[in-house]
């Protein structure tokens, strides 16, 4: 009988020697004399089938499927792999030296440094506008904002339609801020002065991000001014006018409700509205209104206490919420 010719199955000329199976233990030298090298014959690069004998695939299924080839993967295709530890969100971006960073092209610079300044989106610069859709992208990849769109579907939180509303999401927009910092520390979350603008941000048309919820993944989705008319002016100074917190909040909250509608598609439904950057620029406008109405209003908070006055599921209490430069951000 001939000799068999290498299938199209076969790992290279290995043979049936149980030793192939340890890529640690191979003594082959290298062709120059020396030490063992890492690499063996690879299969040829052509088709050359053998039908005179059967095909030997030789194998047994794997102990990892994930990471089927130990020879590959290493110890990852045991079947007690290495324990994985993400990195920190800080350090899971590259970063480049010092002399090859491109600061930003902003339109001012009049406050400090350590304070983020939450500008107007029609305000940012283009190259603005891009860290801001590169850092939500890089938070994406990185599988940090699912994490976080998650918690907003979470009803447990009682974010909405109650004196939280406003202190839940300022703790949930610094939140998301520190994220985006941790891509790019020059990112602030803009705001979308919807009532002015009269219409979306069109610079974020084109960005539909799809991410990774519990429920599997969702891509943004659309469908703008086909169910509500979105507020005006007017009715911000309206809401405005209000003197006293539980008159002003459930008007406020109403706005940011229309708003959401008005935008439609993943922004109409709690658990997928964050999925989409304007969820965090109309939520960053409602917080703006909220902050000068404070400014104008001292001494007027909501009414919370006791495990309602935690904006959980984090310690901030509703009093660490009633001043934003302390939290680190102001608006400009």
């Amino acid at each position: 009988m001939s000799k068999r010719k290498p299938g199209p199955h076969d790992h290279g000329t290995r043979g049936h020697d149980d030793k192939s199976d340890r890529p640690y233990d191979d003594k082959r030298q290298h062709p120059k004399g020396g030490e063992p090298h890492g690499h063996r014959p690879h299969e040829p690069p052509y088709y050359d089938p053998d039908y005179e004998q059967p095909p030997d695939h030789r194998h047994a299924p794997p102990d990892n499927p994930r990471y089927p080839d130990r020879r590959i993967y290493g110890d990852y295709a045991s079947k007690t792999p290495p324990r994985y530890v993400p990195h920190p969100f800080e350090h899971t971006c590259f970063k480049p030296r010092k002399e090859d960073y491109k600061p930003p092209v902003t339109c001012d610079d009049d406050h400090e440094d350590d304070v983020c300044v939450r500008k107007d989106s029609r305000r940012l610069t283009a190259d603005e506008q891009n860290r801001f859709l590169n850092a939500f992208t890089q938070i994406n990849v990185m599988n940090a904002l699912g994490p976080l769109v998650d918690i907003h579907s979470n009803s447990i939180h009682q974010m909405h339609s109650n004196p939280r509303f406003l202190p839940w999401h300022r703790i949930y927009l610094v939140r998301m801020e520190e994220l985006l910092m941790a891509v790019d520390p020059t990112v602030c979350i803009p705001y979308w002065k919807s009532s002015e603008e009269q219409a979306f941000p069109s610079w974020l048309l084109g960005f539909t991000p799809t991410v990774n919820l519990m429920g599997g993944p969702h891509t943004v989705t659309r469908n703008i001014g086909a169910f509500a008319t979105l507020p005006n002016a007017a009715a911000v100074t309206a809401a405005m006018a209000n003197g006293t917190f539980n008159t002003f909040a459930p008007a406020l909250e109403g706005i940011h409700n229309s708003g959401h509608v008005w935008v439609g598609g993943s922004m109409r439904s709690v658990p997928t509205a964050p999925c989409d950057p304007v969820f965090w620029m109309h939520h960053c406008e409602i917080d703006r209104i909220w902050a000068a109405w404070q400014t104008a209003h001292p001494g007027q908070n909501p009414s919370l206490s006791g495990a309602a006055a935690t904006m959980d599921p984090w310690p901030e209490t509703e009093i660490d919420t009633r001043d934003i430069t302390a939290l680190g951000y102001t608006y400009a």
